[in-house]
């Protein structure tokens, strides 16, 4: 967690608080209806084919011993599959049914060694599994209905903004993110019989006697564990582990984290500078990144990973705090620069009148999981339409042909 020195003002607008005083966009801070805009001389576009996130069901000629053998060979052709691929269009197979084979590999391998994550500013521990694939686990910090009061960035990551995050990626057609799933794991069979001795020193009993754990990372101490529930289980985040070499760049529209503003916050022609020092390729993929954290509100992207030129959506944990606060600074690379590829805006025509959250429930279905409670997903729709009413803002003020780009300026 990041310090609470840095404060906004915030309007309360039919119950509603809304962030990011001084924006250009008094229209979107309350949530009307919008007509979407559509592209000069487009012609509808067929509806896309749908996820196919959900594994093929196991044959049920074979006896149990027989089908975990065949789940066991299955999974290490998953992990063979996700460590051989090579693809200038997405981090993981996307197509074939392989989102949902790895899905199912991630929430049901068997573990063979868990330890503490080895870096990171929260609590996570990294899992081996069953064919020697590695994954993060996030847990469950709290429950769905927990609100996250004061600044955008406040509080423990959510587990479940991780997989939600991966949901909407994959609605959006984002397609440069790690695949992610609640995985539930029991604290004596799972994790003490294969937790390695660093590990289990961050082990403590909680006063009801539970074995709990408090792990090491910046921001870990060991009055803030994280403990089993009543049947020894810890729900988390399964998040697939990235043996990739990234590189790290500065987001230029980062927050300071204290009372200081950022030049950004006060300069509204700042996209004119970042346009000398950004490719427009890199640009238009901050204002992709930008729409996606605005939808699940996750204002702590400070920084951002780039894999084989593309910014790659990592650390989404922040996102699903507070379903009654709409931050419109996220979306300041939006509506500073007033740029977005063709494709992004053809995908989000078509998600258009609810049926964003309805897929992503369906998808999150296909897995037995509730991802968010329904002011959530009410709220994903409410700041959809704000991305409208910010892209139409745009095409007023410099025309259909200015706002939508193809890659150049």
């Amino acid at each position: 967690m990041k310090s609470d020195g840095h404060k906004k003002n915030l309007v309360l607008t039919n119950g509603l608080l809304v962030g990011g005083g001084g924006t250009p966009l008094e229209p979107c801070r309350v949530a009307p209806y919008v007509a979407v805009p559509r592209l000069a001389n487009s012609t509808p576009r067929p509806p896309p084919p749908p996820l196919s996130l959900a594994p093929h069901p196991p044959a049920t000629a074979f006896a149990p011993f027989d089908s975990a053998l065949l789940s066991a060979a299955a999974h290490q052709d998953v992990w063979r599959e996700t460590e051989t691929w090579k693809s200038e269009e997405s981090l993981f197979p996307h197509t074939d049914g392989a989102p949902g084979k790895i899905l199912h590999a991630i929430q049901t391998s068997q573990v063979a060694l868990v330890d503490n994550a080895p870096k990171g500013t929260q609590l996570k521990l990294l899992l081996l599994l069953e064919g020697k694939q590695k994954i993060y686990f996030k847990p469950k910090r709290y429950n769905l209905s927990h609100v996250i009061n004061g600044n955008i960035y406040g509080g423990f990551d959510r587990h479940n903004s991780e997989v939600f995050a991966y949901y909407l990626a994959m609605v959006l057609n984002f397609r440069w993110i790690p695949p992610s799933v609640i995985r539930q794991i029991h604290i004596h069979k799972d994790i003490v019989p294969v937790a390695t001795a660093g590990l289990k020193r961050t082990m403590v009993k909680n006063d009801s006697g539970s074995l709990c754990i408090y792990g090491k990372c910046f921001y870990c101490k060991i009055n803030e564990t994280v403990c089993p529930n009543s049947n020894g289980v810890i729900e988390g985040a399964a998040i697939l582990y990235l043996d990739r070499q990234f590189k790290i760049y500065k987001s230029p529209w980062r927050r300071s984290y204290s009372t200081k503003k950022m030049e950004w916050e006060t300069d509204n022609d700042f996209c004119k500078k970042v346009k000398g020092i950004l490719s427009a390729k890199r640009l238009l993929n901050l204002i992709d990144v930008a729409i996606f954290d605005f939808l699940i509100q996750n204002g702590d992207r400070h920084r951002y990973e780039v894999y084989k030129d593309q910014i790659v959506l990592l650390d989404n944990g922040k996102g699903l705090g507070n379903a009654m606060v709409d931050e419109l600074d996220i979306l300041a690379p939006l509506y500073q620069c007033c740029i977005l590829t063709t494709s992004t805006w053809q995908n989000l025509e078509m998600i258009s009148g609810g049926s964003l959250t309805e897929t992503i429930k369906k998808l999150g279905a296909l897995r037995g999981q509730r991802l968010a409670t329904d002011d959530h997903f009410k709220a994903v729709e409410r700041r959809l339409l704000k991305v409208y009413a910010t892209i139409q803002y745009c095409i007023g003020k410099h025309g259909r042909s200015k706002v939508f780009k193809n890659g150049l300026f």
